[in-house]
């Protein structure tokens, strides 16, 4: 079983969709039921249209349609003992149980739509009403539903643990060993600002500021498009840069990009609006900015991954914005990473219990003289 996906030849009413996920069994022939939802969730649900959100569900049914291969079963007369052995088998290859309950999720889905379309009689699975912890958030005093959720039986108990982090020695020790040089821009984007992993790899030209007339003492507030950005649920909001950082964000549009940009045009025949391209003139890949980091990691000692330097940007500011007596600082933070709810910030509160405020205060200005001594060494090059 394996995953393909559409290039811009592939079109819906005339428009172009590329990145939608297809399967293809062991013997090279299209899975029509599990592609039929993943054209749902690419091309017609208005909730799943992020790329890094069809990736997801596409890689979470190649896995159950794995196991059903390998188990030669077939999908609609799976049940629910066979849902169990999937996720049991989950769990023996070592998966957490937050990864198994995401695919459980993404496998319910798929048979509940498959119930609404008619393609099966029956679900595979019971779903029954469980009580939950949750901290008291907003609004908290005129939730009726008691704690309790509809949730599948299948799923494993469960508890969220604190994000992992860098302190601020650890952040600033892995920075320098992040390269080449605009990968650690990237890098920047989100220990600084908050930006997802997608967000700042695939950064437009188009978002950046303009630093005429600007006080460089002050940060700089931009505002991510979702018509131009890959944001999350395709939500418009603003994040703060600091100026220096946008100052290099310029320094690398002018002195490095305009060469890989017209690589980039002669092999496509179109001009790209990102702003980080490869030293080949290639739009940046995910995949590619995992390896450099775990380059990084080894050289550095340091294990991180680029979400976890979002986690270390939230960490440190909830911290310091804590302090600031007239401001909400789990909203202000809520609000800077995008997310939908203030309950999802408060995986965070935990974190910040460890963190001093000398640490959060002095967190941009130490990142920053980080950012300089990197600069010192080396001018910023697509290598």
């Amino acid at each position: 079983m394996r995953l393909i996906f559409t290039d811009n030849t592939f079109s819906v009413a005339g428009v172009p969709a590329p990145g939608v996920p297809f399967l293809i069994n062991g013997e090279g022939e299209l899975v029509e039921s599990a592609n039929r939802y993943l054209y749902f969730v690419s091309c017609i649900s208005g909730r799943t249209r992020a790329e890094t959100t069809r990736r997801t569900y596409a890689d979470h049914l190649c896995d159950f349609f794995s196991f059903l291969e390998e188990n030669n079963l077939s999908w609609d007369s799976v049940s629910h003992s066979h849902l169990a052995a999937w996720r049991n088998g989950m769990q023996s290859r070592g998966l957490k149980r937050t990864t198994c309950n995401s695919r459980i999720r993404t496998a319910s889905a798929f048979y509940t739509w498959c119930r609404r379309t008619d393609l099966i009689d029956r679900l595979p699975f019971d779903r029954s009403e469980m009580l939950v912890r949750k901290p008291a958030g907003f609004l908290a005093h005129v939730d009726a539903s008691g704690n309790r959720v509809d949730a599948n039986e299948l799923a494993l108990p469960s508890t969220r643990p604190v994000p992992k982090f860098l302190s601020l020695r650890d952040a600033a020790a892995f920075m320098q060993s992040l390269s080449p040089a605009r990968t650690r821009l990237v890098g920047w984007l989100m220990v600084l600002a908050g930006l997802r992993r997608e967000e700042a790899a695939w950064l437009d030209i188009r978002v950046l500021p303009n630093l005429g007339g600007h006080d460089p003492a002050k940060s700089m507030k931009v505002a991510l498009d979702p018509a131009i950005t890959p944001t999350k649920g395709s939500k418009e909001r603003w994040v703060h840069i600091p100026y220096v950082l946008a100052g290099h964000l310029h320094d690398y549009l002018m002195r490095e990009r305009p060469r890989l940009a017209k690589m980039y045009k002669q092999r496509y025949g179109r001009a790209t609006t990102r702003l980080f391209l490869t030293r080949t003139g290639e739009e940046l890949s995910l995949d590619g900015l995992d390896e450099q980091f775990r380059q990084a990691s080894r050289r550095s000692g340091i294990r991180c991954h680029p979400h976890m330097l979002r986690h270390t940007f939230a960490v440190h500011e909830l911290v310091r914005m804590s302090g600031k007596p007239k401001i909400n600082a789990l909203k202000w933070v809520s609000d800077r990473l995008g997310h939908a709810s203030v309950t999802t910030t408060e995986i965070y509160v935990k974190a910040a219990d460890i963190v001093s405020h000398d640490d959060a205060d002095g967190y941009v200005a130490e990142m920053l003289q980080a950012m300089a001594r990197g600069y010192a060494d080396d001018r910023p090059q697509a290598r």
